[in-house]
């Protein structure tokens, strides 16, 4: 059963649905202890449209503040972001940890620092290359709680050949050598994103990682149903471990 979450979209994502507070007493009624609400961090010069922009930042957070204080005495709120790590902005995202109190920053590097390609449709060994070195970059930073979705370049490539697990274990014995905990992600079970892929996190055992399980939801309900148990299943029959509150 899960009991926080700390992977989790609003409205404010461009890409998702709901009000912070609906999310949080979602969270509640639920029995969730902790709930982490984590946008994509808005990035200078907004090179996306999924996300929100800069200028918004100042009303999403005193949105995201005004209902940890009003929900505060049910259930522990903790403010995040997920970030792709891009090197230059290293010190910006300490700015929002130490200014603002986002005091959780995941690593979800959804596109390569150059953003000439998007690692949910890598399709070429090389790309998987990059992808494993930027990510393990980003461990090294010590900017970041958790790695999510470690394995998401399995949506585009499609198979775990030997290039994929190359990536991967390089990937984990980074999060091994610098205890980064990897997120089991339920969103890719919900939609069959392919990950997470069982022979990938096959290697994550062999790491003797720690890893937590996450809905990533995009919508109020995502924070619960059938998807979340089938998390805790993979994980149970993989003999991963497991911890439940960062």
């Amino acid at each position: 059963m899960m009991t926080a979450n700390y992977h989790t979209h609003t409205r404010w994502c461009r890409h998702g649905t709901g009000e912070i507070s609906d999310y949080i007493r979602y969270a509640i009624n639920i029995g969730l202890s902790e709930i982490a609400i984590t946008e994509h961090v808005p990035l200078p010069g907004d090179p996306d449209d999924k996300r929100m922009l800069l200028s918004e930042f100042p009303a999403y957070d005193a949105e995201l503040s005004r209902a940890i204080a009003e929900y505060s005495n049910k259930i522990r709120i903790r403010k995040g972001f997920e970030c792709e790590y891009y090197p230059w902005l290293a010190d910006t995202y300490r700015k929002y940890k130490e200014e603002y109190g986002y005091e959780i920053l995941m690593l979800g590097q959804h596109s390569n620092y150059t953003r000439t390609f998007d690692n949910f449709r890598a399709r070429e060994p090389w790309q998987l290359a990059i992808y494993a070195e930027e990510i393990c970059e980003g461990l090294r930073s010590g900017l970041f709680d958790f790695l999510a979705h470690p394995d998401v370049v399995i949506h585009g490539y499609r198979h775990a050949d030997e290039s994929m697990l190359q990536a991967m274990a390089q990937i984990f014995k980074t999060c091994r050598e610098y205890n980064v905990p990897v997120e089991i992600n339920a969103l890719g079970i919900l939609y069959n994103r392919g990950y997470p892929n069982k022979e990938i996190w096959k290697l994550a055992k062999d790491y003797s990682l720690a890893c937590i399980i996450n809905s990533d939801a995009h919508h109020v309900k995502e924070l619960s149903g059938g998807h979340i148990k089938k998390a805790f299943d993979f994980a149970d029959e993989l003999g991963l471990k497991t911890i439940s509150i960062l």
